[in-house]
């Protein structure tokens, strides 16, 4: 193991730290500091926020059996190579606390192919068990960590073709990847990728496996920590010390987030340890340890009457489709809380408090990049409104809140005013998002690293303390992306398959290995319909309680006599 680096803390804000190195086998540099937070949470804690991805394709071929599965093993193979941190290791060089990338170059497109292989499991259904797709895709998140990080970084499941030989088919995909190489936006490119490979012609993807085996070629798909793409603070250093004491100061003397009410899915009692689950797929899964925490998911989408009235209304109050996702997740645990307590008096009540990932590219001019990852903001309050009230006021006042507080958070060109320009470069003003978000991330870090390592990782603040900002202090999480475009994706599987293959996809829900008390809920709008996927704490959260919340987000928005009819069975 190298000897560490002596550096500052601010060595890695926008000065090339992370720049990537040739070495005898590839590429390497040291991961950025969110990735660095990502890296310890499945280090230390049992592959905890690893994303797990369940991808549904419709498929149409005439290949079958070993003929189809190299067909995918090959489309997997370039998909690696195209976004390669998915082929990527990180290997501990300095400290335990710096992991680094290692990226490969193949000798060979056959040695590409191979080392594919061995992050590709084919499941059978009479040697691994396997029918259910959901329940093997929680088991994933409730065993011994999928991939070790040392070989790679990511573990792809396929499973058996539904309807083999029949002209319409389907396939399912788990992607099992560590956070430190993917956010929820560059989850949904690599997904769509992947599905356009597929489509090619078999020879098309083994040329382009020989070209994006080259150097040239991987050095050029080599994405930078999002940390190196950080612009100046400021134009002299004497101006960039003062915004770093003054970044500091702000934070020291910044007024609390306030309380929220609590999560009303939460159990009386906490569980005091994750229960293991029954080693159903032994075949393919390790159950030889269990994470300290359990991770349930479940998943919902509106229908279409229910979907368009939140259109509807997202439209006539000027919001955006992922505000209206906010106000929707807040109503629902307004009234499940209201109905847990319902002496309390309405004025007494607190507000809802969502935390949320905001995705940074725009602060650093990185639209389209790969393997950035989403900063994580603290959170949209909205007050509570009661439930006698009427339901599309409620959901007027509160969407148009969650988008004036999620405009915050945006970047601005052209400031108004001097009043404009001293919020927007306020400790909550986008202008200063990216810097504190960066000794945010330090904090973070710190807090999760086991206590023999917090002294290699020295706190920003000095004595300037932040008091400790917890997820229980939100009622849940809300990622809300509004509208997703598949359309590059989908392909028709009427066509002729001739000897290759047509896949289209169908659906995608992706989810985490959770965090303690964590609810994360995140919603979308597919094809016309709104669309949520949940990842919770199954030793904080309640299970039964979950199912409750399931159909009140289905029926809260139905037409008035739909919803009354469910409110009675």
């Amino acid at each position: 193991m190298d000897e560490p680096r002596r550096s500052h803390w601010l060595d890695r804000y926008g000065k090339g730290y992370h720049a990537w190195i040739p070495d005898q086998n590839g590429f390497s540099r040291p991961c950025g500091l969110v990735e660095l937070r990502f890296d310890a949470d499945g280090r230390y804690f049992g592959g905890r926020a690893d994303v797990n991805a369940l991808l549904t394709a419709g498929v149409s071929t005439k290949l079958i059996g070993k003929e189809f599965q190299r067909h995918i093993l090959l489309a997997f193979t370039l998909l690696r190579l195209r976004h390669c941190l998915l082929g990527a290791k990180a290997e501990l060089r300095t400290l335990e606390v710096e992991p680094w990338f290692s990226v490969g170059i193949p000798a060979t497109a056959n040695a590409a192919i191979q080392d594919a292989d061995s992050a590709l499991r084919f499941l059978d259904s009479a040697v691994d068990g396997v029918s259910d797709v959901v329940d093997f895709y929680v088991h994933t998140q409730n065993v011994a960590r999928v991939f070790k990080p040392s070989e790679a970084l990511a573990r792809v499941f396929v499973f058996p073709i539904e309807g083999e030989g029949n002209a319409r088919q389907k396939i399912h995909f788990i992607f099992t990847m560590a956070h430190q190489i993917v956010d929820g936006l560059s989850c949904m490119n690599w997904m769509a990728d992947f599905i356009r490979i597929i489509n090619m012609p078999m020879k098309k993807i083994r040329e382009g496996i020989e070209m994006a085996i080259l150097p040239d070629s991987i050095r050029a798909c080599l994405p930078p920590a999002q940390e190196d793409l950080y612009t100046p603070v400021a134009s002299t250093r004497a101006r960039t010390r003062w915004f770093w004491a003054i970044t500091i100061i702000l934070r020291h003397v910044k007024k609390p987030m306030p309380a929220a009410f609590p999560n009303p899915l939460h159990r009386a009692v906490p569980l005091s340890k994750s229960k293991p689950l029954a080693p159903k797929y032994s075949q393919a899964l390790d159950y030889s340890q269990t994470p300290p925490l359990n991770t349930f998911f479940v998943r919902l989408r509106l229908s279409s009457a229910a979907s368009q009235r939140l259109y509807r209304l997202c439209k006539e109050t000027k919001a955006s489709i992922g505000a209206g996702g906010f106000a929707l997740v807040a109503m629902v645990m307004m009234e499940l809380h209201e109905a847990k307590y319902p002496d309390e008096p309405d004025e007494a009540r607190r507000p809802f408090v969502g935390h949320f990932p905001l995705n940074p590219r725009a602060f650093f001019g990185a639209k389209g990049l790969d393997s950035v990852m989403l900063a994580f903001c603290k959170g949209i309050i909205l007050p509570f409104l009661p439930s006698h009230l009427d339901l599309e006021g409620r959901f007027r006042l509160l969407v148009r809140e969650a988008s004036r507080q999620l405009a915050g958070y945006q970047k601005r060109e052209r400031l108004q005013s001097v009043a404009d320009a001293m919020t927007y470069m306020g400790i909550n003003g986008a202008g200063r998002l990216v810097a504190s978000n960066y000794i945010d991330g330090i904090e973070r870090l710190r807090s999760i690293l086991p206590a023999r390592l917090r002294e290699n990782v020295p706190s920003p603040q000095g004595e300037y303390e932040v008091p400790a900002w917890a997820v229980n202090r939100a009622t849940c999480g809300v990622s809300s992306v509004g509208k997703v475009d598949w359309s590059p994706a989908r392909f028709d599987l009427n066509a002729d398959p001739g000897d290759g293959v047509i896949a289209s996809v169908e659906t995608l829900y992706s989810g985490v290995r959770i965090r303690d008390h964590e609810f994360l809920v995140a919603t979308w709008s597919e094809d016309g319909i709104i669309t949520a996927g949940v990842s919770f704490d199954g030793n904080f959260i309640d299970e039964s309680k979950v199912h409750g919340w399931i159909e009140k987000m289905k029926y809260l928005l139905e037409p008035s006599d739909a919803s009354d009819l469910k409110s009675r069975l």
